[in-house]
């Protein structure tokens, strides 16, 4: 059936996450983790006139008026759609129930017409199976409920208005477009089924509500306790305590007032999509809802990666989400690998994800964080609990040393497509030997130790100065020894040949990359190697801001002449620059790249990844937590600095 791949809504409670399109559609189900099983293929909602044959209307497809829109300060999303050829009126309310394996799905329904109307509404869901042939589908007459199953879960769509008609198999779809619905067979080996309700006449303006409740469980009986319980509990209780919820959830966080209604109302988007992004069970924090199952056009974004985790668990810090960004760190202690590092990116149980190398920036970005982490907080027994963690990443990274550059071994940037030694991973790993030390001396252990960590950085920083930098130019360069073509010869002319492992296989690699890139930031922001005003950081600053600016739409681009999704600048670039010139002092500038961030919010105050370079419209993936997590530092900066000031200032 295939998936579209933008996501216009998420809804969730942190084991269960829903995504939703910009019609309606629920697109993308998770549970009992974040990112873990899918468990939608297709469900789509149907309304028509008995009176009227083939006069199936789907909710989320057709030419009709919609409206969509998240109540205040929630995740509850609502959304309104005009459906003129049968003159109704649709309000669909989705929403996760907190701390229960329920999605619900309520509609309310209103002739807007001048005569009465025989109503009825279907459903047909088709489920995703993981295994060939191994998503089935039942009818349960004491739930009145459609029920799918498989190895290890089973859900069911439950409602509090009898079912009048059900279907299992045999094309269910074409089925509820007919509106008539063959139950002849309850049970079946089929991955998909249909339910159909019948309201009666309706006259105009009169109203119908129809509540569905998608219930999860592991088990067939615990699934029918479960459903049960929900069907006898009124929709407006499910209601209130998600709404009292996330308000207080708000109340709890750090909250500002910044002048603008709209970047006030991102901030707390903001904080609203970290709760949902943060896996409730785990600690993990997922990159974003998958938007591309199929690996059809990029790697992915449903896992957890610790090269966010600088930015991320920074900006839940800053929002006084101290007890979430913990659990990451208590996360990463679990699953960090026996030898000392952590994998480029991870699933959410703490499992390694697919994956095409090591990316040494996650375990130095890792260590940064955990001492950033208790900056914040100073709370000792969060170092003690991570220092033999912090122990064995940095032993890892001693030993992850190439002896000809003294620059960490070749491995993939931060950006998942060149292997080689990069200014960033450097960076990274410089900060992490600080931490490392930092944390130790805190402790009170081995003075041996920290400053063995001291010397390591301070010798790798000498490095990077001597390997890392266009001497004429005076600005940072992007990698040396890389791969630049991952598929065959080199297009550089200046190559040399280098060991990959310890059986002797080598690898002919570039010499040097020194295409601008918004990662040389990395140094300063986020690493505070050095200081904004360096010479180093401040030529490479204006060589980024001459190169990677984008005219056309503003903003900026993540590399020079980036390819992927189209070549388009980045939310997180934008900001990254933004927050280099708040350390820089120049926050006029600061604040015209965030003013550009917001006006690449969509509606629902979501930011994407990019922003088209023609037109500056939201692209690619929406929401990403990398970029609201950028918005969440660089607004709390300005706000210490002034104020985020009006689109326009130039001052």
């Amino acid at each position: 059936m295939g998936k579209p791949y933008i996501n216009n809504a998420v809804i969730g409670n942190g084991s269960m996450l829903g995504c939703v399109s910009e019609t309606g559609e629920l697109i993308r189900l998770y549970w009992p983790e974040i990112d873990f099983p899918q468990h939608v293929e297709k469900i789509l909602v149907g309304f028509f006139d008995k009176n009227t044959p083939n006069s199936t209307m789907w909710l989320s497809e057709g030419n009709h008026e919609v409206f969509q829109s998240y109540i205040e300060d929630t995740n509850i999303l609502q959304t309104v759609v005009n459906i003129n050829r049968l003159s109704i009126q649709v309000i669909q309310t989705d929403f996760c129930v907190p701390g229960q394996d329920i999605l619900i799905r309520r509609y309310g329904i209103r002739n807007t017409g001048n005569s009465s109307l025989h109503l009825c509404m279907g459903l047909a869901s088709h489920i995703i199976s993981h295994a060939f042939d191994m998503g089935n589908t039942l009818f349960d007459f004491g739930l009145d409920a459609l029920v799918h199953y498989r190895h290890d879960s089973c859900w069911a769509i439950a409602s509090d208005v009898e079912v009048k008609e059900f279907q299992i198999g045999n094309n269910p779809f074409r089925a509820v477009w007919e509106g008539k619905l063959n139950g002849i067979d309850s049970i079946g080996m089929s991955p998909d089924g249909a339910l159909l309700w019948d309201f009666g006449n309706i006259s105009p303006q009169e109203e119908k509500f129809i509540t569905l409740y998608m219930v999860f469980a592991n088990s067939m009986n615990l699934l029918k306790s479960l459903a049960r319980k929900a069907r006898n509990t009124k929709y407006e209780h499910f209601l209130n305590i998600t709404t009292e919820y996330w308000t207080k959830y708000l109340r709890d966080c750090v909250n500002v007032r910044s002048g603008s209604d709209k970047a006030d109302k991102i901030y707390r988007r903001s904080l609203l999509l970290f709760r949902l992004m943060t896996d409730i069970n785990t600690g993990a924090i997922l990159a974003s809802p998958e938007i591309d199952e199929y690996f059809t056009q990029c790697g992915r974004y449903a896992y957890c990666w610790g090269r966010d985790a600088a930015f991320i668990t920074t900006a839940l810090n800053e929002a006084g989400l101290y007890r979430d960004s913990e659990r990451f760190y208590d996360w990463a202690v679990r699953v960090q690998d026996s030898e000392g590092f952590w994998h480029q990116r991870y699933h959410v149980n703490g499992n390694l994800a697919p994956s095409w190398g090591i990316q040494i920036d996650e375990t130095g970005s890792i260590l940064f964080g955990m001492w950033k982490h208790f900056l914040y907080t100073k709370n000792v027994s969060f170092l003690e609990k991570v220092w033999p963690s912090v122990l064995k990443a940095a032993a890892f990274l001693e030993k992850f040393i190439d002896s000809d550059t003294g620059l960490p071994l070749p491995s993939f940037d931060l950006w998942e497509e060149r292997m080689g030694e990069h200014t960033y991973s450097t960076a990274a790993v410089i900060a992490g030997f600080y931490a490392a030390a930092s944390i130790a001396g805190y402790l009170g252990i081995s003075g041996e130790i920290k400053g063995r960590w001291l010397r390591i950085a301070d010798k790798m920083k000498k490095s990077l100065e001597d390997n890392l930098t266009d001497k004429e130019s005076g600005v940072f360069t992007r990698s040396v020894r890389t791969k630049l073509n991952p598929w065959g010869n080199e297009p550089s002319p200046d190559t040399v040949v280098i060991g990959v492992n310890s059986k002797g296989y080598t690898r002919e690699v570039s010499a040097m990359d020194d295409r601008i890139d918004i990662s040389l930031l990395g140094p300063s922001v986020p690493f505070d190697i050095y200081q904004p005003d360096h010479p180093l950081i401040r030529n490479t600053a204006e060589k980024i801001e001459r190169t990677l600016y984008c005219e056309k739409a503003g903003g900026i681009y993540r590399y020079h002449d980036d390819k992927y999704a189209g070549g388009n600048p980045w939310v997180v670039s934008t900001l990254w620059l933004a927050l280099y010139h708040i350390k820089a002092g120049n926050i006029g500038k600061a604040r015209e790249y965030f003013h550009w961030s917001v006006k690449c919010a969509t509606g629902l105050d979501f930011l994407p990844e990019q922003a088209d370079k023609n037109d500056g419209k939201p692209c690619w993936v929406i929401p990403l937590t990398w970029s609201h997590a950028m918005f969440v530092l660089v607004m709390k900066a300005l706000l210490k600095n002034g104020g985020i000031g009006n689109p326009g200032d130039t001052v």
